[in-house]
């Protein structure tokens, strides 16, 4: 018999699409912020608590503790919605929302102190582990650097990758779970080419921190689906594993991305004008070229969400319903999410390569949106041709190389 959730915390489910029309409404603050949140390297705290107060943060967190448990394809239309208006908002947006349902694989007692005020949890996560760890009665001494921390500067909770001492054999790979608080944010980290305002820096603990055992997850745990939560009775959020459903939430700001850039490259071509030869302008919106680009990005976005929205969402259901997804069932998202981020790249490449020389203008969303969907698809789970190999060894029979 497994522990029992809590009920007293349980708070009535908002309409999706109550939750979706809030978001929808944001939108505007965030586009006429995006600039500004590239250049100050960070989502600003008030674009994050106008989220969480569209109570978004609770789509994935259990209702025991106030959440909603929706599923990660219902956070990927959200997520999908603000890419179109700000890359680095959605991004840190789907990456907050996704480290609340994998706030549910911990023990009980973790996840009591995670929501022990559930207004108050901002989680970033960095996975690349520390190996400034010792053992200690009852947990570990841990500390270390720990790069790339999304949305860190927001922080109440930090995931940080460690690999704790194994007498039995080698280091394994676990996350720990710490109050942001004990960290110090390198400031002088994260000056880049693209998704500079996701903030992702380096986090730092100098002197080691003593983590108990309740809040140590091991990696082998996630991938396995066997993470301590699925004891806990009616911890429904646990069930769903994290390979394969993980990267929608990287994936899904990344089309909202396309989708804004093919959105910003059709405003524009209504007002601009172009010389066909001398003497003769003409408005760009008439060109059968262009509009034949137009035609043919929409079809590609849409086809991508289709394919990767739909296949997340009959998924859930079915690990809802009890059952198990198979190899190849798991492997097939994998493909729809390396897919949709290799369609997005492709679009929004070639729709600024017809910008001209004023797409380049630094107060031009589509430039912001070209450096910033090539950046997030560099990620190393959207590796798209290391995921087709792997779609395609699993047709063939053969043993499929990667995380699924």
């Amino acid at each position: 018999m497994g522990v029992s959730l809590p009920v007293a915390n349980r708070s009535k489910r908002t309409e999706f699409a109550v939750l979706i029309d809030r978001v929808r409404k944001l939108k505007p603050l965030f586009r006429e912020a995006a600039r500004d949140t590239e250049n100050n390297r960070r989502v600003s705290k008030q674009a994050m608590d106008l989220l969480d107060g569209a109570e978004i943060m609770r789509m994935l967190r259990p209702a025991a503790f106030g959440g909603f448990e929706y599923g990660t394809s219902e956070a990927a239309r959200i997520a999908f919605e603000i890419g179109q208006a700000c890359g680095s908002t959605a991004w840190c947006a789907s990456l907050a929302m996704s480290y609340q349902w994998m706030g549910s694989f911990f023990p009980l007692e973790a996840q009591r102190e995670l929501w022990s005020d559930p207004d108050r949890c901002m989680i970033a996560a960095v996975f690349n582990p520390s190996r400034a760890v010792e053992l200690a009665p009852g947990g570990v001494k841990l500390a270390g650097e720990w790069l790339y921390a999304s949305n860190c500067d927001n922080a109440d909770w930090l995931m940080l990758g460690a690999l704790v001492p194994n007498a039995s054999g080698a280091p394994e790979a676990t996350w720990a779970l710490v109050p942001a608080a004990i960290a110090v944010i390198d400031q002088s980290t994260w000056f880049t080419s693209g998704l500079q305002g996701s903030g992702s820096k380096t986090v730092v603990i100098k002197t080691p921190v003593f983590v108990p055992d309740h809040r140590l997850l091991r990696f082998s745990d996630i991938l396995a689906g066997t993470v301590p939560g699925k004891a806990i009775e009616g911890n429904v959020m646990a069930h769903i594993r994290f390979m394969p459903f993980g990267p929608t939430g990287l994936v899904a700001p990344i089309l909202g991305m396309a989708q804004g850039a093919l959105e910003a490259f059709t405003q524009t071509c209504q007002t601009r004008v172009r010389a066909v030869k001398p003497g003769m302008i003409v408005p760009v919106a008439s060109s059968p070229f262009i509009q034949s680009k137009i035609g043919a990005a929409s079809a590609a976005i849409e086809s991508a969400c289709s394919l990767l929205f739909d296949s997340v969402a009959a998924a859930e259901e079915k690990v809802r319903r009890g059952g198990q997804l198979s190899i190849g069932e798991r492997i097939a998202i994998r493909r729809n999410q390396g897919f949709a981020a290799k369609q997005s790249v492709i679009v929004v490449n070639d729709l600024f390569a017809k910008e001209g020389a004023a797409g380049s203008d630094s107060a031009a969303p589509l430039q912001r949106f070209w450096r910033d969907v090539n950046a997030a698809a560099l990620h190393v789970s959207l590796d798209w041709e290391a995921i087709a190999a792997m779609y395609g060894q699993q047709r063939l029979g053969l043993e499929p190389v990667g995380l699924y």
